[in-house]
């Protein structure tokens, strides 16, 4: 941002503070206060209507993003999504749905949900909420996402189409949990968990999945914090807790004034000894970088992928009047080892390398992020991935909506183990996109490739974000790396 737009917004940000926190009438005299006597002149002469509030949200906003990439203001309609995903979970009725031709339609149905529970199915179109139509192109998400949400007990009226049938059918909201936490089978002895995020419930939801992949012969384990971008610190430094011994530090946080915590490791864990292997990438940021660079100064964890993204700075919401409030820098944290992995964001900005060394002298490098022990190549996406998923997503909707019947009443488990996508429908796919070409003119690679993400589109498609995460991950070349190099570890 130019420097001379950088001094207007702190000159509205000001004025717009004065102007709510004072006790100024449109009658008053100026107090003699330059800004209180302009934001006077503002209001009463300025010749056209001004929306005050508007310009305070947009100046306290420019001020923020001035100073740091990570402060931002969270405005009141903003911030109870932001703290339902961070909360653990929303009140709803458990469905996933898209807009498909102007109407909503519920993709996948959670399993035990309330909506599963009042009969309602895959494929459902609904064409009312509570007695008003949804169909239309001016239709939203965020419109069918407010109508479906409500108080916790309270009842949402669905008027619903299903083939050749109408019905209405009342549904009882209730708590929808949000899964921050995701795992795999055992395979080999080796346990995997994907933490998509720390939010208030992560390190509950990680000890419950720890202790069930322990009963199944966990005997290493893999953390994977890709795309992770962060949360809430507790959660993180608790997780770290679990696997570090009494003492050792987790993160040390510096304020301003000077003043300095540091989380320390606490005693009597059941995975202190438990081998770990953490995998990173340029999205991992944050609170995922505070427990990975806690891990790898104390030479607890192998670090595989890419470099992290780099974000060393610590960030408290500050409430408004109004209820909106500001997420602001208020600290700097620094791992074990006292690396900060802060990345430059100001122009001319040296990086301070330093040398720092992990508990068994290991050098550790820091140029903004924390850098792997094994840097894994990124996967080359093929053709088919690059430029059709969205086109696969497409014709598995509508494939699976011509076949509901048969795919309802096929189970998750046999689909995943024992389904193959047979060459009618990958003729019917390449028919679809219009890509001019038969199966018969397909490479074998590519044929294999097309065949594993049709089935993943028709596995999203049926059974949601889970199932087609599952599959997506059997194919995921860096985690198939690290398997290989943590199952070497175990030998």
């Amino acid at each position: 941002m130019k420097k001379e737009h950088v001094v207007i917004w702190v000159t509205l940000f000001l004025l717009a503070g004065i102007w709510l926190g004072g006790n100024f009438t449109p009658n008053s005299k100026p107090s003699g206060s330059k800004l209180e006597e302009f934001f006077n002149y503002l209001e009463l002469e300025y010749v056209d209507t001004l929306d005050i509030e508007d310009l305070t949200e947009q100046a306290i906003d420019g001020i923020l993003s001035s100073l740091d990439p990570h402060s931002t203001y969270i405005p009141l309609e903003d911030g109870a999504e932001i703290a339902e995903r961070m909360q653990g979970g929303f009140t709803g009725i458990g469905v996933e749905f898209m807009i498909y031709r102007d109407t909503l339609v519920f993709l996948y149905v959670i399993d035990n949900g309330p909506a599963s529970n009042y009969g309602i199915e895959n494929g459902d179109r609904i064409f009312a909420i509570d007695g008003d139509t949804l169909i239309g192109p001016l239709l939203t998400n965020q419109e069918i996402t407010s109508r479906i949400k409500g108080p916790r007990k309270s009842y949402v009226d669905l008027s619903i189409k299903r083939g050749d049938s109408v019905l209405t059918v009342s549904v009882q909201r209730d708590l929808i949990p949000i899964q921050s936490v995701y795992s795999l089978p055992v395979n080999n002895g080796i346990g995997y968990v994907k933490v998509d995020r720390f939010s208030e419930t992560t390190h509950e939801e990680f000890m419950t999945t720890l202790k069930d992949l322990d009963d199944r012969g966990m005997r290493s384990l893999i953390i994977d914090l890709r795309d992770n971008p962060g949360g809430y610190l507790h959660e993180s430094v608790s997780m770290a807790d679990e696997f570090l011994r009494e003492g050792q530090n987790i993160v040390t946080t510096q304020y301003k004034d000077g003043r300095t915590s540091t989380s320390k490791a606490t005693d009597g864990h059941t995975f202190e000894d438990l081998p770990l292997h953490i995998l990173i990438n340029e999205g991992s940021a944050s609170a995922s970088e505070v427990f990975t660079g806690a891990l790898q100064d104390h030479d607890r964890a192998s670090v595989y992928g890419n470099t992290s993204f780099g974000k060393g700075l610590v960030q408290e919401d500050k409430m408004l009047s109004d209820g909106s409030k500001v997420r602001m820098t208020v600290a700097y944290y620094y791992t074990p080892s006292g690396r900060s992995i802060q990345k430059p964001y100001k122009e001319n900005e040296v990086v301070d390398e330093g040398i720092f060394l992990s508990d068994t002298g290991r050098v550790l490098t820091t140029g903004g992020g924390i850098e792997p022990d094994v840097t894994l190549s990124k996967d080359s996406l093929s053709y088919f991935w690059t430029f059709s998923f969205g086109t696969m997503d497409a014709f598995a909707f509508n494939y699976i909506d011509r076949n509901r019947a048969a795919y309802n009443a096929m189970l998750w488990e046999d689909f995943s183990t024992q389904f193959k996508v047979d060459p009618l429908t990958l003729a019917d796919f390449l028919d679809y996109g219009g890509y001019g070409i038969a199966v018969e003119d397909i490479s074998q690679g590519d044929l294999k490739e097309l065949e594993s993400l049709l089935k993943i589109a028709l596995a999203k498609n049926q059974w949601g974000f889970d199932a087609y995460r599952s599959l997506l991950l059997k194919r995921d070349g860096a985690l198939l790396q690290v398997y290989d190099l943590a199952a070497r570890k175990l030998q």
